[in-house]
């Protein structure tokens, strides 16, 4: 596919969710024993989107206690809904004829970050859902994002002739370019930003710095780019129906096993999210 038809396609899909094949969230109860993590005994699988349409990109809201991700419903374009974890309740926080995508905490926890509109521009929503402002717009629409504080992102950013990450400073209005050949999965990690850096024969969690020095950490599952790290360095990704993770700041980083999900009727596994506790995880498969 030629990079023009690429990035149409791309854009095609951002805004028009409803077309994309049917998709959930789920939630699942993890545990972390000394090293190693397993599903807590007995817990049950909940999907909590419960929705025919697309259903994707789920983060935590810590101080909701909740789950956010983006819904499309009745074919409308994307909506932020949340899933409460202790009522397990869910409200719908937004309602806007333009979509929204990717939410996300800001640094100092009052709004729920999203990539709006058909410019795909960057902005904050209060997390009762009624203050919406736009905090910056590229010229270059943005495709995914990290906070690296309350001033900058890395972003990821479709640009021509190839996908870039960047990085951003939203108040001095600055484009920094790192790297090309980036997929979706991109966090901050102590000074620098890890990615899913995309190489010819296979996918790599990698490293980057601010001056765009990048050392591979381990490779992906073949055609996965999806992955979580947390802030103390727990990576978890997934290979079809499998849970897996390891530690960046092992000696020896090599994945392991934490459950397999095909008995509970997944086949695929996409994009995830681990809450600070690192009890819970959530996760996007097909559609029931």
């Amino acid at each position: 596919m030629k990079f023009s038809s690429f990035l149409f396609f791309s854009l095609f899909l951002f805004q028009n969710a409803f077309a994309q094949p049917a998709t959930e969230v789920y939630l699942l109860n993890i545990q972390k024993n000394r090293d190693s993590f397993s599903i807590v005994p007995n817990t049950k699988l909940v999907n909590i989107s419960n929705n025919k349409g697309y259903d994707n990109q789920p983060s935590f809201i810590e101080k909701l206690n909740a789950v956010a991700y983006v819904s499309s419903r009745n074919e409308k374009s994307t909506d932020v809904f949340l899933y409460n974890l202790s009522t397990n309740n869910t409200i719908q926080l937004t309602n806007n004829s333009e979509a929204e995508y990717s939410p996300k905490t800001t640094p100092d926890a009052k709004f729920i970050s999203v990539v709006k509109d058909k410019d795909q521009n960057l902005t904050q929503i209060s997390l009762d859902g009624l203050v919406t402002e736009k905090l910056y717009t590229s010229k270059d629409s943005i495709g995914y994002y990290c906070w690296l504080n309350k001033k900058e992102i890395a972003a990821f950013l479709l640009s021509r002739p190839k996908v870039t990450l960047k990085l951003i400073n939203i108040k001095n209005k600055t484009e920094t370019y790192l790297t090309d050949s980036i997929g979706r999965s991109l966090y901050k990690y102590h000074d620098g930003i890890v990615i899913c850096q995309k190489l010819k024969t296979s996918n790599w969690v990698s490293f980057i710095d601010r001056k765009g020095s990048i050392k591979q950490w381990i490779e992906l599952p073949k055609n996965n780019e999806d992955f979580y790290l947390t802030n103390d360095g727990w990576l978890f990704s997934s290979n079809e129906s499998s849970l897996i993770y390891c530690n960046v700041s092992s000696k020896k980083i090599v994945w392991k096993e934490l459950a397999n999900l095909n008995e509970m009727g997944i086949s695929k596994i996409f994009r995830l999210a681990v809450n600070q506790a690192k009890n819970k995880l959530v996760f996007v498969s097909e559609g029931e």
